[in-house]
């Protein structure tokens, strides 16, 4: 059974500059 993450609700550049786009996006894609 394989497990997926739902799509964020917001962009992944939305919570710059506390965290950064690509922070969000290597998290969110492991």
């Amino acid at each position: 059974m394989a497990f997926t993450l739902p799509e964020l609700p917001y962009a992944e550049s939305a919570l710059e500059p506390s965290i950064d786009a690509r922070t969000m996006n290597i998290h969110h894609s492991k």
